[in-house]
């Protein structure tokens, strides 16, 4: 289309064409009528694609030196056109990663706890046990989300003191077998503020075994 443009002005301004300046009729509309299926341009076409029209060739200027070259087809798209594999947009390249998602913490199985007859100094606290015993699930799952039992049985004594408002207070693990130092934290926030008891005096040490057991 540049070439006819050139050409164009140089008729404009006087200049003569190399051979035959172009006639001025014969212009047609892309979408015209081709007459009732005869050829439409019969003697050739000078095409613009770009602005849909054509100009059929009167007789002898098939030739004419002054027309530009056929218009070439657009080139194709580097994939050649064929939609991506997993139907998204062509060039998006996926996800970045790419990766497999982890798979699911698996908990061992739960222990079985057993509280141990407690131990206190400075005075007592009743039902210290039975109290424990409540939770007993809770703390056998803080075993089996932290790597389980690494034998068949295991144990945990637990230091605390009981103050009026009766509660565990300044959790610690005096010892601990066949348990992961994540379980032994977790049980120590488990046991953290529990409601423990009335004490007899303020404040009252307590010192408790859990013995755990691997379920048959």
């Amino acid at each position: 289309m540049g070439a006819v443009g050139a050409c164009v002005g140089a008729v404009a301004e006087g200049g003569a064409p190399p051979r035959q300046e172009p006639p001025e009729q014969g212009w047609i509309t892309a979408a015209a009528p081709d007459g009732g299926g005869a050829p439409r341009c019969p003697h050739g076409a000078l095409e613009d694609p770009h602005r849909g029209f054509v100009r059929c060739l009167e007789p002898g200027e098939a030739d004419a030196g002054w027309l530009p070259p056929s218009p070439q087809p657009e080139p194709p798209p580097p994939d050649g056109g064929a939609p991506p594999p997993d139907g998204g947009v062509p060039g998006d390249a996926g996800p970045i990663d790419g990766g497999v998602p982890d798979a699911s913490i698996v908990s061992a199985p739960l222990p079985l706890v057993e509280i141990k007859e407690p131990e206190f100094m400075n005075g007592d606290v009743p039902n210290v046990a039975k109290r424990l015993e409540k939770v007993a699930p809770d703390l056998a799952k803080c075993v089996a989300d932290h790597g389980g039992l690494s034998g068949v049985s295991g144990s945990i004594k637990v230091q605390f003191l009981v103050r009026v408002r009766g509660r565990a207070e300044g959790v610690e693990i005096l010892d601990a077998r066949g348990v992961t130092s994540d379980a032994q934290r977790c049980i120590r926030q488990l046991l953290k503020n529990k409601p423990i008891g009335t004490p007899s005096a303020d404040p009252v040490g307590v010192t408790v075994s859990l013995s755990l057991r691997a379920p048959k």
